[in-house]
């Protein structure tokens, strides 16, 4: 079973991932204080599937980034 999403919102800490199959970021929190510590602890891989694509993928913990979501950084490049 995939790790839940939450809708992430412009302006505000976003905690999650960009999309390997389309660059959206999806996230897994939202609206986290800056001071506030998130621990995310597997002993493998975790299975994500992306609200966007819905592409499943299997996503090592150390991926998960933190950051204040703008237009700008909703979409990274495929390149």
């Amino acid at each position: 079973m995939p790790l839940p999403t939450l809708k992430r919102k412009l302006g505000v800490s976003n905690v999650g991932l960009y999309c390997d199959a389309c660059g959206e970021f999806f996230a897994f929190g939202v609206e986290v204080p800056d001071d506030q510590v998130i621990e995310f602890t597997a002993d493998g891989p975790i299975l994500t599937k992306c609200p966007f694509c819905e592409a499943e993928r299997d996503r090592r913990v150390a991926e998960i980034t933190r950051l204040v979501l703008t237009e700008g950084t909703k979409r990274r490049s495929l390149a």
